[in-house]
């Protein structure tokens, strides 16, 4: 295969490139290279032959060549090419083409873009596509577009082979498309902001949710009613994505319905996905398979009445036996998903697939196949990303995620479909510490940690803004630490260690994204002059409620003009605050109350809106308390404990009660009875109700 070193390196770290960049058009060219004169100021590393090859070229005479032989196990061999300066905000275009052949047991071929700060520590990353297929045909260009995060003092080209088998990397350019432009700074000037209601980005809004893993694990009646379905009832998402799992027995199901039947209680629509789905061989052992997971999803819908199970996947992240495996074969996907449609055609269970589920945005490019090559037996799209580039702190998150937010829902509807972001989450920590693998939000339990709240309220707001139809946050729950001695899942709006089911800052922010953005609504475009405000605006389809969030970026107080453009009414609107300076905590889980009422008259609104924080104005509440609680009494058991029980008020919209030890509250739950265990006698109770709208019961 022509000229071949067979030298085995190791890491070999050559010296940084000072940039010397030369004009091409308007964009400044880094690196143009057909690798014509090897492999010279390139670092190597891994186990892996890494030479030119004078045999194969997609243009000029030879190509870079990496070897990961069968014997070497794949650990991302690469070629890398460092160069600085590079200052946050500088966007950057990296084109290559790359061949391969032989390539088996891993992710293929591709590129990675790192930026790094100056002590070389990684701070962001883009990847090109990422498929065991790049390549496989012959000649395949992949590009990258990236853009510097904060920190960064450089950047390295990564030249990737994660797999057995041979790859050729050629004609790899590196050019600068643009630099973001400064923010102006507003200062003390009013900011406005229109909501155009003749403009509506997306009719048919399904809802701010979560990822919800917590029906698979044990619980008692009394965790499920003071903290998983209490905390669930108040905050009140309308979506949840939902794993199942081929090996469920008809206990597990009915374990799972009688919590998707919950969630229908809260108006919750449910998109389930599987975990561990079967390998199979095509043919009559796929349709067999297909069969018994339609069997389950019958099951689930006809017997248990479990119809606001809405869509299906046949797998979480294109996962089969290896994770993401399927993102290098996705004519199988295809496949698993035409024997699933047959069989819930067949049977007239109105349930619809969901392609690709990827994660994450490198794995997007699964959502054009899918859009080319399977919309037929597609209902609707959707992917996965967690914010690995942008810290919490980043004010340049929102722009960033909203443009890949609108090109994914731009896939969909272009095809007339919708888009769910079916996962979504701050930075995984990914370490593995004392033998545990910590699969958790790196932020959590450091200063940053009420930051987080801010930016998944910027994802929401995004998402929602981007015309996304759903979204879920994972997760609902932390995984309890049971679950695997070797393994934590750590990501939840509250703990659940031992005793500890306290709440995280974050609950108390994008709680009120769930509860007051709710589906089915109607999304309105929005318009506004500071970059610094994230806004999105709706208009429930049912209750005709509206719902507005703002955030803002800057660093000080602004005042907002808030003008709707059409119908414009006359409103008065709950104003929420979320200040991560001052989390609202509660030791029960219960939301903050409303720190004031907003008028808009002739559809205008004009308020104060703090720096740093969420604020979110609602009409979807009403000022009439519940009836007090009546018949409140108690009941003692052989050792002395006060079983505490009480008559639930008429009103349908109550959503859970307090309950008081003299002037203390000891719980919150959605039962209407609770154990004191530490009640003696003479401990005097009384029971407060509370409804969807937060209004507490006044009492007799």
């Amino acid at each position: 295969m022509g000229r071949a070193a067979g030298v085995a390196s190791l890491v070999v770290a050559l010296g940084l490139t000072v940039l010397a960049q030369e004009k091409a058009g308007d964009n400044p060219v880094i690196l143009d290279t057909s690798f014509e004169d090897g492999i010279e100021g390139w670092r190597t590393h891994g186990q892996a032959e890494f030479d030119v090859d004078d045999a194969v070229a997609h243009s000029g005479k030879q190509s870079a060549r990496i070897v990961v032989a069968a014997g070497v196990e794949p650990a991302y061999q690469q070629l890398g090419h460092s160069w600085g300066p590079v200052t946050a905000g500088d966007e950057l275009r990296v084109t290559l083409w790359v061949r391969a052949e032989g390539v088996a047991d891993g992710s293929g071929a591709y590129a990675a873009l790192e930026f790094m700060d100056a002590g070389e520590q990684r701070v962001g990353i883009e990847h090109s596509k990422v498929a065991l297929s790049n390549g496989v045909n012959g000649w395949e260009q992949l590009t990258i577009d990236g853009r510097a995060p904060e920190g960064t003092a450089q950047a390295r080209l990564d030249l990737v082979l994660h797999a057995h088998g041979t790859a050729w990397f050629d004609d790899v350019r590196i050019a600068q498309t643009g630099r973001l432009e400064a923010w102006p700074d507003l200062g003390d000037a009013e900011r406005e902001i229109t909501v155009n209601t003749e403009e509506v980005v997306l009719p048919d809004f399904r809802g701010v949710g979560f990822h919800v893993f917590d029906h698979t694990f044990p619980t008692t009646p009394e965790l499920v009613n003071t903290v998983i379905a209490k905390r669930w009832r108040e905050i009140s998402p309308s979506f949840a994505r939902m794993n199942d799992s081929p090996d469920w027995d008809r206990a597990m199901l009915d374990k799972a319905a009688d919590y998707i039947l919950r969630l229908k209680g809260t108006g919750t629509e449910v998109y389930m996905t599987t975990w561990g789905p079967k390998e199979t061989q095509p043919g009559d052992e796929r349709r067999a398979y297909a069969k018994h997971m339609v069997d389950n999803l019958e099951y689930l819908v006809r017997e248990r009445g479990c119809s606001n199970i809405r869509w299906y996947c046949v797998t979480n992240e294109l996962t089969l036996g290896g994770w993401g495996s399927l993102a290098s074969d996705l004519p199988t996907f295809r496949d698993y998903h035409q024997c699933l449609y047959d069989e819930l055609q067949a049977r007239k269970l109105d349930i619809g697939l969901l392609a690709s589920d990827a994660a994450p945005f490198s794995y997007w490019h699964t959502l054009e196949w899918a859009a080319q090559n399977m919309d037929d037996i597609t209902a609707i799209y959707g992917g996965h990303h967690y914010f690995a580039e942008h810290p919490p702190t980043d004010e340049r998150f929102y722009p960033w995620f909203l443009d890949k937010l609108r090109w994914a829902r731009g896939i969909a509807k272009a095809k007339g479909k919708d888009f769910i972001l079916g996962e979504f989450g701050c930075k995984q920590d990914g370490r593995t510490v004392d033998g545990v693998e910590l699969d958790r939000c790196v932020y959590f339990d450091t200063p940053d940690e009420p930051m987080i709240g801010i930016q998944l309220c910027e994802a929401a707001i995004a998402a929602i803004s981007a015309g996304i139809c759903a979204m879920g946050n994972w997760t609902y729950a932390d995984f309890p630490d049971e679950y695997n001695a070797h393994y934590i899942n750590k990501w939840g709006t509250f703990r659940w260690s031992g005793s500890d089911f306290s709440t995280r800052p974050h609950y108390y922010a994008y709680g009120l994204m769930t509860k007051y953005f709710r589906g089915p609504a109607t999304v309105f475009e929005v318009g506004c002059n500071d970059p610094r405000l994230r806004v999105c605006a709706l208009r429930n389809n049912v209750t005709e409620t509206y719902s507005i969030a703002v955030i803002n970026r800057n660093a000080q107080d602004v005042r907002v003009a808030l003008a709707v453009k059409g119908r414009a009414p006359d409103l008065r609107l709950r104003k929420y605050v979320y200040d991560p300076k001052h989390p609202p905590m509660n030791a029960f889980g219960d939301l903050q109350a409303p720190a004031g009422v907003v008028g808009m008259g002739g559809g205008k609104l004009s308020d104060a809106v703090a720096a740093g924080t969420v604020t979110v104005y609602t009409t979807a509440y009403h000022d009439e308390p519940p009836s007090p609680v009546t018949n409140v009494r108690v009941e003692r058991d052989a050792e002395g404990q006060a079983l505490v029980k009480w008559d639930a008020p008429p009103e349908p919209d109550t959503a859970y009660y307090r309950v008081y030890a003299g002037e203390t509250q000891i719980v919150s739950t959605i039962a209407t009875e609770y154990t004191d265990r530490e009640g003696g006698e003479g401990r005097q109770y009384r029971v407060v109700a509370v409804d969807d709208s937060g209004n507490a019961s006044r009492e007799e």
